[in-house]
């Protein structure tokens, strides 16, 4: 039976808790608890994403009274006396972008801290590596490293190195986003969510998230729950055992009424619903906030407070739009005389029903009135048109707020392309830098906290697996040229502060693993030899 899952256009949940219960009775499913948990996430997500017009009522209004029309909806009935589109200079999706173009081009390959032994990589394979291949040909199945092909493999089914960017752009824009391990027949990886999909215990024991599925012809609400219980020993020691879940409710309107288990495993097509992690202390759900104040626990969207600002600028750009549409074209203005006698030559050439009609090719014989005018041309100053350095000032405010460069946009400067080193660039941009630094640090730390997770899973079943949160290397967040990047490491590794493996991999960011250990391989030959081919000389007595 097929089903689809629906994060972002689901009825939202609104649940109730029992008194003296810290965890989430799902008996309801509307808007209030996704209100009162996280906010009105969907405002920020239309906002980011262009639909202004179904967030403004000015926009609202302007359509509804034909002034403009919405480019993206008009088809076949747009009016045919409104010729201006509504205009959005969407700065709220540039301030969520800049930080996630900076930081995703920073996260570099995830690494192990731990080697693994001889006697661990040999329980992944045969002992000697090779294996009988596809075509009958003895391949080599020896893993060097059984830590570190667990970690790559994560990577690679997690689709990690693709999903940077806009997970640092959800997180901006709804102000918070969910990370969750999983172990199932697609392998060890880890899926991201969005934020409106996570509802903490209030004892901060455990946290349920909540999916809106329609299975068949039916609507259902799973919710996937995760416990830590605690009991104590005759010894007053604590021992912790980590609950998972899964509960299916069938939604009728907005009530909520559980399914029966069995009936739940088929629709979910799952073999059990619950299972037990012994000395597991805390979830493996982890949850990464925005910028979060006592007032706002779970973060805040980037864009709060920006609605007020954005709606001014896609007025004011609209209106002047209007005013430019209207009277942008050159006009002629003519004196009554030469009107008369263009009126004149128009009833002789086409008789007396040309009366009030003139032929613009008449205008090359014209005669002058008393002060010695006859046509003039009328151009209007474009310039003059509304005020552009209010909307510049309202972009600077939002800028200023969200802690984005006003260089990283460049929206009013002129020649802001010249060519300029990193240096220059660094301080150009030291404002978002700044912010970026701070996201990468929390990313990094998220990411990590995932990683250690999924190898605490990988653990349970093989004890071999080292629980670790690895190390993730950070390239540079502005790009700069070959040569400056040359200059740099070349410097570093000269001083000894770096690595040649560091060196190589700074120096070609996007070459595979097995390029960057044979380029060491060939660097470290080419140094033997060249030791050996210049001797030291003799210097002891004969």
């Amino acid at each position: 039976m097929p089903f689809t899952l629906k994060h972002h256009t689901f009825q939202l949940a609104s649940a109730a808790r029992e008194d003296g219960d810290d965890m989430i009775d799902w008996k309801e499913w509307n808007t209030d608890v996704i209100k009162q948990t996280h906010g009105d996430v969907y405002a920020y997500r239309k906002l980011y994403d262009g639909d202004h017009i179904d967030l403004f009522p000015r926009a609202q209004r302007m359509l509804k009274e034909n002034e403009v029309y919405d480019p993206m909806k008009y088809g076949e009935t747009l009016p045919p006396n409104v010729k201006t589109p509504y205009i959005q200079a969407n700065i709220s999706k540039l301030i969520c972008e800049i930080p996630a173009m900076f930081v995703s081009r920073s996260i570099g390959k995830v690494k192990t801290s731990v080697k693994s032994t001889e006697e661990q990589n040999q329980t992944t394979g045969a002992a000697d590596g090779m294996i009988e291949g596809p075509d009958g040909d003895l391949v080599n199945d020896k893993i060097d490293d059984l830590q570190q092909e667990l970690i790559d493999q994560i990577s690679k089914v997690s689709k990690l190195a693709f999903i940077h960017w806009q997970n640092i752009v959800q997180h901006q824009i709804d102000g918070g986003l969910v990370g969750v391990p999983f172990d199932d027949d697609r392998g060890l990886r880890i899926d991201f969510k969005k934020r409106d999909v996570y509802y903490p215990h209030e004892d901060e024991m455990g946290v349920d998230l909540a999916f809106h599925k329609t299975i068949g012809e039916n609507e259902y609400l799973h919710v996937y729950r995760e416990r830590v219980e605690v009991e104590r020993d005759k010894s007053n020691k604590r021992n912790y055992t980590l609950k998972t879940s899964n509960m299916l409710f069938k939604l009728t309107g907005d009530r909520t009424e559980e399914v029966e288990e069995e009936e739940a495993k088929a629709l979910l097509k799952m073999k059990e619903l619950n299972r037990d992690y012994p000395g597991r202390s805390t979830p493996f759900v982890v949850y990464w906030a925005n910028e979060p104040t006592y007032q706002d626990p779970y973060g805040q969207s980037c864009l709060k407070g920006q609605l007020g600002k954005q709606d001014e600028i896609n007025w004011t750009f609209t209106k002047n739009s209007m005013v430019f549409t209207k009277n942008g074209d050159p006009k002629i203005a003519v004196s009554r005389e030469a009107f008369r006698a263009a009126q004149e030559k128009a009833i002789k050439r086409y008789g007396e029903e040309a009366a009030g009609l003139i032929d613009h090719r008449d205008f090359n014989i014209i005669t002058y009135d008393k002060d010695g005018k006859a046509i003039e041309l009328i151009q209007l100053d474009i310039t003059k048109i509304g005020s552009v350095q209010w909307i510049k000032d309202l972009m600077k405010a939002m800028l200023m707020e969200t802690k984005t460069s006003e260089k990283a946009i460049d929206f009013y400067m002129e020649g802001g392309n010249a060519a300029q080193s990193g240096t220059a660039k660094f301080y150009d941009l030291l404002l978002s830098i700044i912010k970026a630094e701070q996201i990468q640090a929390e990313y990094v730390h998220f990411l990590q906290q995932l990683f250690e997770n999924c190898l605490w899973l990988a653990n349970d079943e093989d004890e071999n697996v080292v629980i670790e949160e690895p190390e993730i290397e950070l390239r540079a967040m502005i790009p700069i040229s070959k040569k400056e990047l040359s200059e740099e490491n070349s410097t570093a590794f000269s001083d000894g502060v770096q690595s040649l493996e560091t060196t190589v991999r700074r120096m070609n960011p996007h070459a595979s693993e097995e390029w960057i250990l044979e380029e060491i391989k060939r660097i470290n030959e080419e140094n033997e030899i060249d030791d050996n081919a210049y001797p030291e000389e003799d210097s002891g007595q004969s």
